[in-house]
């Protein structure tokens, strides 16, 4: 098995084997100066999944974490997934699995930022890149 996509979004919800994206691949998000914190991250998490045939019909687990510029994780989502055989599938065809994980997430401070999926505890690639900028005042 092997992550399709993993993107933000200002919106996803995945529905009957659909995920409707709203403002999908954001990866920069402004706050007030002096916000208060943790900031919270209004967005949500857009994750596609292929799994092969033969590993279909069994339950696996996932893990998003969202990790900061200097490798530490600040958030972690765990859970368990499974993909199912659907009526007129093709024997070998890989199956597609789409989940959303909605927001708000608590983030410490502005930065540099990633989305990081784990499967069975395997780091699938590519990571989704977003900052958090402070937006400060002009001068009058």
């Amino acid at each position: 098995m092997q992550q399709e996509f993993l993107l933000l979004a200002e919106g996803a919800e995945a529905v009957n084997g659909k995920i409707y994206i709203l403002g999908g691949g954001v990866d920069r998000h402004v706050v007030q100066a002096g916000a208060e914190r943790p900031i919270q991250l209004r967005a949500d998490v857009a994750v596609g999944i292929l799994v092969d045939w033969g590993e279909a019909n069994n339950r696996y687990p996932m893990s998003v974490k969202v990790i900061d510029q200097d490798e530490h994780e600040i958030l972690s989502i765990d859970g368990e997934f499974e993909a199912g055989r659907p009526p007129g599938a093709k024997p070998g065809q890989p199956l597609r699995t789409v989940l959303s994980i909605r927001g708000p997430f608590p983030i410490p401070s502005p930065g540099a930022y990633r989305v990081q999926l784990e499967l069975e505890g395997k780091r699938q690639e590519p990571a989704f890149r977003f900052w958090i900028d402070e937006l400060t005042a002009k001068r009058q």
